[in-house]
């Protein structure tokens, strides 16, 4: 992964030090493991072998597995949101948003309870934020930031599947990304009747 959230740590790098970064190391590794194997797959020995901590750490700092996915999953959609504000490089907000989602795809095919994992979802408030103003009622400025929400998740989970059984392969990235914003935009924007 590049450098947006998680670092792969490799076993012949220094430990991390003091309790910030011990606890960034354990978060980047979790999100990095439970991406690609899922939470079920992924064991808290496994997080501490990948992050050069002890195991005992994971429990003194989160808890158990589930206080780490929730704590995990509370760190991507915070720094998602950080990003966002910063106005940093695209490609490392697209880098933690593709991170995020697949943590929590494999979460809910795990079978997390992930609706109440997360205390805050700043990314779907910041969504709504920008739908409320074009719609009468809180109801349909909701369904409108849902609807655009599972939109940009279908195309990023199901991506080559669309394009390659629609007739899209030939469009490149770039521009069927212009397509898929334009179309969560109108989504945000047009008022259902």
């Amino acid at each position: 992964m590049g450098g947006v959230v998680v670092s792969k740590r490799e076993p012949d790098h220094d430990k991390p030090l003091g309790r910030a970064e011990i606890v960034q190391a354990i978060l980047a590794s979790a999100a990095e493991l439970f991406a690609a194997k899922g939470p079920s797959s992924t064991s808290l020995r496994d997080v501490a072998t990948h992050a050069a901590v002890n195991h005992s750490l994971i429990h003194r700092y989160f808890g158990t597995k589930q206080q780490l996915l929730a704590a995990t999953l509370q760190h991507l959609a915070d720094r998602g949101v950080e990003l966002a504000a910063s106005g940093d490089v695209d490609a490392e907000r697209q880098e933690l948003g593709d991170l995020h989602m697949r943590v929590l795809v494999r979460s809910a095919l795990d079978g997390y309870p992930i609706a109440e994992l997360q205390e805050r979802r700043p990314g779907m408030e910041w969504v709504l934020d920008q739908a409320r103003p074009n719609f009468p009622t809180e109801r349909a400025a909701q369904l409108a930031a849902a609807h655009a929400t599972a939109l940009q998740y279908g195309w990023r989970l199901l991506g080559p599947v669309l394009r390659a059984g629609f007739g899209l392969a030939d469009m490149d990235d770039e521009a069927l990304r212009t397509e898929v914003l334009a179309e969560i935009g109108r989504t945000l924007s047009l008022p259902r009747d």
